[in-house]
């Protein structure tokens, strides 16, 4: 049985052009523009009839790598309150300079967002969740901007330097006075700003960004929130890496190692959760709480169906299972080799027009509940 935020989507069509392709077999290069435009529709028995639109444009103009500049939006909203927005522009090269650009706003309203206690052990129940006793509802905003100097570069190996800062509030509201929110009430169930300035490292090795099959990708970020510039003060670290190689020259083997932990005076939403689109797909949203975490995943992809002559058209599958588990206060390091979740699943994927827009849809199982997932380009 599939419950709530398993969105049940119908894609209804697809739109895509290209400057240079004229809609005919796309020829993305150095002087090409690729959009896509992807309407979808569903319906959910928690969140009722819901809308969406995803929106990608690629410029490839000039002789920028991967690209000169690239826009992804999307937007979903149900007839029961739900709304969810999110919007990414990068650029290549920012003040004249090989500096590359990420800005990233995000907007949503949660009609049932989701608190199941702070701790790896916290439980589930059937019962409860049929009765809404995890739920919670929360508005919220982010925005947050980053800038990358290359510091080493040869072929397609760089390291580069980041550095940014970002913004973001958050307000819940309590809808059932029995509920895990209302009853253990969280630092942060009041709400509030959270303001960070980060900076890291990026080592970049892949062989694309957006279909990767070889090389490898790393970040190391650290991120410190100020209490005298927001609500809460607190410092982030944070360890993502990724590895990519062929087997039989036709199956892609990604695997995903991050590690993350946070200390100070933390809300709830800033914790280090898994139960996500990222982390343990198929759990409840935002599932396991804790002040550190780690998180696995194996996944094989492959293209199964290719038609070059009908607008570069092709299908492809994936299969995957994630793991992970979060730290309290209260675990020690004999707990770092026990006590994982692990959730598994299955998906497809769909490009057309521009090689570089993948469109990709999944589903997770796990021992709570199981979850849909349709987003634009692989997790990682």
């Amino acid at each position: 049985m599939i419950r709530y935020t398993s969105l049940l989507f119908l894609i209804l069509f697809l739109i895509g052009s290209s400057g240079n392709a004229q809609m005919m077999a796309p020829q993305v290069g150095p002087d090409s523009v690729s959009t896509a435009l992807v309407p979808a529709a569903g319906y959910s028995s928690n969140e009722g009839l819901l809308g969406g639109l995803i929106f990608s444009r690629y410029d490839y103009r000039g002789n920028q790598q991967p690209f000169k500049n690239l826009l992804e939006t999307s937007a979903i909203a149900t007839t029961k309150g739900f709304f969810e927005v999110e919007a990414r522009y990068e650029q290549t090269r920012t003040f004249g300079r090989e500096i590359r650009s990420i800005a990233d706003a995000y907007f949503y309203r949660y009609t049932q967002d989701q608190f199941f206690g702070i701790g790896n052990e916290t439980t589930f129940s059937d019962e409860q969740w049929d009765e809404e006793y995890y739920f919670f509802r929360s508005i919220g905003f982010s925005f947050d901007y980053r800038i990358r100097n290359p510091i080493y570069k040869q072929g397609r190996k760089q390291l580069d330097l980041q550095l940014g800062a970002a913004v973001e509030y958050h307000i819940p509201y309590i809808n059932n006075a029995q509920s895990s929110f209302a009853l253990q009430t969280p630092n942060g169930s009041d709400g509030g700003w959270v303001n960070k300035l980060n900076t890291g490292l990026i080592w970049e090795n892949r062989d694309s960004e957006f279909d990767p099959h070889r090389g490898n990708w790393a970040e190391l970020e650290l991120r410190a929130a100020p209490k005298w510039i927001g609500n809460y003060g607190m410092t982030t670290a944070r360890l993502e890496m990724h590895q990519y190689f062929r087997l039989f020259n036709w199956l892609t083997v990604a695997n995903r190692l991050e590690a993350r932990h946070v200390e100070g005076d933390i809300p709830y939403w800033e914790l280090s959760t898994l139960g996500d689109k990222n982390t343990l797909r198929g759990y409840p949203l935002n599932r396991f709480k804790g002040n550190s975490s780690v998180a696995y995943t194996l996944e094989l992809r492959t293209w199964l169906l290719k038609f070059p002559e009908i607008y570069g058209l092709k299908f492809g599958g994936q299969l995957f299972t994630d793991a992970g588990r979060v730290f309290a206060e209260t675990d020690d390091i004999n707990d770092l080799f026990e006590g994982y979740h692990q959730t598994v699943g299955f998906g497809g994927a769909m490009s057309v027009f521009n090689p570089d827009f993948i469109l990709r849809g999944e589903i997770g199982f796990s021992e709570d509940v199981n979850r849909i997932y349709i987003g634009v380009g692989y997790m990682f």
